[in-house]
């Protein structure tokens, strides 16, 4: 136990020095401040509701002169009609002044989020000690239940949201969009976008899908099963495994991991309707088969085929529904439009284009590992 524990503070050391001793601030002044680790952002009646985890640090007469480290977190709420008659609140129960350079996330309820958080994400932007490299997320929960729930396995709740989505990230389950690129979303004012949706679920804190953003706010949940073809889109890296039917229609199955090799997006004009050309390959690499059996070449060529048919259609679902269902372009095709046609795109109004758009989808996928036995070779033993 108290080797956990000193692990445990020796990692809250080395993260908490990362964060705060290359600022701009006295190293002097760093345990004088209250130091936000998460904001959360509701709407309870008439007021907003800022709940907040904050640091507990190890003071001077606990630690060695050239040491802070989190000792945990503490919780904290405060309301006000406005942003700054909260913030007043908030600061009116400080032993020392707000500081939000070391926010990790903000968590945006669902009833907030449908209201609109453009307002919220315009204050970051100009508050000097908030970070835009921050990560914002929509939760299923209030804001304020979520950080009360808490978390084992990290040093708080926005830590853990943090931490868990760059883990997701980095393999392309999930988008990490930072307020800085939400912003200039906002200013294209053409476009939507996406933001992370998390929940409590089966006692814990999980990513549960995305949440659809028009005009900065909330209309719609897509649930995580249904974000492969939002991912194939957008996603920065993508690696997926999937267990896929054998070609020889007898049960067995095969594990199939897929990694995106290149993506390449084009746009044409014809007859007044927008053409939207999405280019995918896929490098495929056959894991293991669920029974052992001999695979022959006409048969990867079939699972070649079966994968491209199968993003290509998780893809047009899902780009029908931001069409017909959203009226929403959350995938950013009104960027590379106006990038290949300017003059075009000054003369049309995107938001009523995009529902009409004429959307056109190319998979192509190569297996080039399979990773099987034969199990016709002779044995050797």
């Amino acid at each position: 136990m108290l080797k956990k524990r000193n692990r445990r503070t020796l990692v809250c050391f080395v993260l908490i020095s990362t964060i705060l001793l290359i600022g701009c601030w006295d190293y002097e002044d760093i345990d004088k401040k209250s130091l936000v680790i998460s904001v959360g952002v509701d709407r309870v009646g008439d007021k907003v509701e800022f709940s907040t985890e904050v640091a507990k640090l190890i003071s001077r007469g606990e630690a060695a002169a050239e040491q802070v480290a989190i000792k945990g977190v503490y919780r904290d709420v405060s309301y006000g009609k406005t942003f700054e008659e909260a913030r007043v609140s908030y600061d009116s129960k400080r032993a020392y002044p707000t500081f939000l350079g070391t926010t990790r996330v903000v968590v945006f309820s669902e009833k907030y989020a449908r209201e609109g958080i453009e307002s919220y994400l315009n204050r970051i932007n100009n508050i000097f000690d908030y970070r835009k490299t921050l990560p914002a997320v929509v939760s299923r929960d209030p804001p304020r239940k979520l950080f009360d729930f808490g978390v084992e396995n990290d040093i708080s709740v926005g830590f853990f949201i943090e931490h868990n989505l760059r883990f997701l990230e980095r393999t392309g389950a999930v988008l990490y969009p930072t307020i800085g690129e939400l912003l200039s979303n906002i200013a294209m004012g053409e476009i939507g976008y996406v933001l992370p949706y998390i929940g409590i679920d089966e006692g814990a804190i999980r990513y549960l899908g995305l949440a659809v953003m028009k005009d900065s706010k909330l209309i719609e949940i897509i649930d995580v099963k249904d974000t492969k073809g939002i991912l194939y889109i957008l996603a920065d890296q993508l690696q997926s495994t999937q267990a896929i039917p054998s070609p020889k229609e007898n049960g067995n199955l095969y594990s199939v991991k897929k990694t995106l090799e290149k993506r390449k997006i084009k746009t044409d004009y014809n007859d007044g309707r927008p053409i939207i050309h999405i280019q995918l390959d896929l490098k495929g690499e056959l894991q293991y088969q669920y029974h052992i059996e001999p695979v022959s070449d006409a048969e990867i060529k079939k699972l070649e085929q079966e994968i491209s048919q199968q993003v290509k259609k998780d893809i047009l679902k899902i780009v029908e529904r931001t069409q017909k269902e959203f009226e929403c372009d959350i995938f950013r095709f009104g960027m590379y439009f106006r990038a290949d046609h300017p003059d075009i795109y000054k003369q049309i109004k995107w938001k009523e284009e995009y529902p009409k758009a004429d959307i056109r989808v190319m998979v192509k996928t190569k297996i080039v590992n399979q990773h099987l036995s034969d199990p016709n070779a002779e044995k050797k033993y």
